[in-house]
């Protein structure tokens, strides 16, 4: 399980140091097809902008590893918390295998 925490602590943190691209790399094929870059920066700064700025990233922790939705390429729903001074949020990502590869391939912004 270590690597599908391992991509979503590298999604939060490569969206808080503001390289979205790095992020956007991290995505499915299919997810990438339906969210450009530009798209996510726009997301984490409307959440940021909503709990008064992401002063960082928590430990990143697996919620579930089944789903009554999950896919047979789906590895774990991932919990990033976002520290924030006045108050925390989350990113919710479902990370996949595919084509051997470990990417994310859906996102929930904010706490579910």
């Amino acid at each position: 399980m270590t690597d599908v925490v391992d991509i979503a602590a590298a999604f939060a943190r490569a969206l808080f140091a503001g390289d979205v691209n790095s992020a956007h790399e991290l995505l499915s094929d299919e997810l990438r097809g339906e969210v450009a870059a530009v798209d996510l920066s726009s997301q984490f700064a409307s959440l940021s902008e909503d709990m008064g700025g992401v002063t960082g990233i928590g430990q990143p922790m697996v919620i579930m590893e089944e789903w009554p939705e999950m896919s047979a390429e789906d590895r774990a729903m991932v919990y990033v918390p976002l520290e924030g001074d006045v108050f925390s949020e989350a990113i919710t990502v479902n990370v996949s295998v595919i084509n051997n590869a470990v990417r994310i391939s859906n996102i929930e912004w904010g706490r579910p």
